[in-house]
């Protein structure tokens, strides 16, 4: 009988710290990038598509930037690389004032109230904001799924 509390006692330990681990380590499977899916660097201002095979880049008209790298598909802009020293690494949280950074796999669904869903959309909303010192942006979080307002210093490009 003791052998078996042991057992069942090891194996409800095991359990809890695989779902403890499982927890911390945040989603279960990244996001895959759509195959066609525009990508845009707006530091550098460029457009990467791709049809039929062929990758084309195109400058797109940004007068401002979060220094970051992405895609686009129906949820917004998917985040794939953020610039330590770019306007994304330093959000603040307009509730608690408190700072904050995009990372890998978040979600800019929102700038300056517009729905993102493609480069034009995004140049639109971080050109025309109101107060670039101020660029309103709500992310979809990587972590929790939720969607968090945050305001950023569009850096000029």
């Amino acid at each position: 009988m003791i052998r078996n509390q042991t057992v069942v006692t090891f194996l409800c330990a095991t359990l809890l710290l695989g779902l403890a681990t499982a927890a911390l380590a945040g989603p279960d499977e990244e996001k895959q990038k759509p195959k066609n899916a525009a990508t845009l660097d707006d530091q550098a201002g460029t457009l990467t598509q791709t049809t039929d095979g062929k990758e084309k880049t195109s400058k797109v008209d940004l007068k401002y930037c979060l220094k970051v790298k992405g895609y686009f598909d129906k949820d917004g802009f998917n985040i794939e690389e953020v610039d330590a020293d770019g306007p994304a690494f330093k959000l603040t949280d307009p509730d608690s004032g408190g700072v904050a950074m995009l990372e890998k796999g978040d979600i800019i669904i929102e700038v300056d109230g517009k729905k993102i869903k493609s480069a034009e959309d995004y140049a639109k909303a971080i050109n025309g904001a109101a107060d670039h010192t101020k660029t309103k942006i709500k992310v979809k979080d990587v972590r929790s799924g939720d969607a968090k307002d945050f305001t950023a210093d569009a850096a000029q490009r």
